[in-house]
């Protein structure tokens, strides 16, 4: 594969996580779509399938987005998807034991701070310990 086409899946893989976040932190996990993301990236819901084989792998890739994000610190949280996703994340986890195990350790390296969103992860980071 040639230098060119390599950054440009790069890109648009970039451009469809970054959409992702935004679709999935306003309309939920559950009732956003592969869709609603392609649409708000400017694709088509096959440029999705290029890059992921299914919605649950584009999810497992927008958590660990999400999960990068928790570990940088409390500038890194500033996004605008970020309280919502962890929210979305944090519920779904009731229902998955795989994601709360993933969750819960994205939680226990979060970095301190005193920042409303800092103040959730060690909120919940107390639920999951208990």
């Amino acid at each position: 594969m040639g230098i060119i086409r390599q950054r440009r899946k790069a890109e648009t893989r970039t451009l469809l996580v970054a959409s992702g976040l935004e679709v999935f932190a306003e309309r939920g996990l559950e009732l956003g779509t592969l869709d609603d993301v392609a649409a708000v990236a400017g694709f088509t819901k096959g440029a999705i399938y290029r890059h992921f084989p299914s919605k649950g792998a584009f999810l497992l890739a927008l958590f660990e987005q999400y999960a990068a994000v928790a570990r940088a610190g409390s500038g890194a949280r500033q996004a605008p998807w970020f309280i919502p996703l962890t929210i979305q994340f944090a519920a779904q986890a009731t229902r998955d034991p795989l994601l709360r195990r993933r969750l819960a350790i994205v939680l226990s390296e979060a970095p301190e701070g005193a920042s409303a969103e800092s103040q959730l992860l060690k909120a919940l980071a107390r639920i999951w310990r208990a």
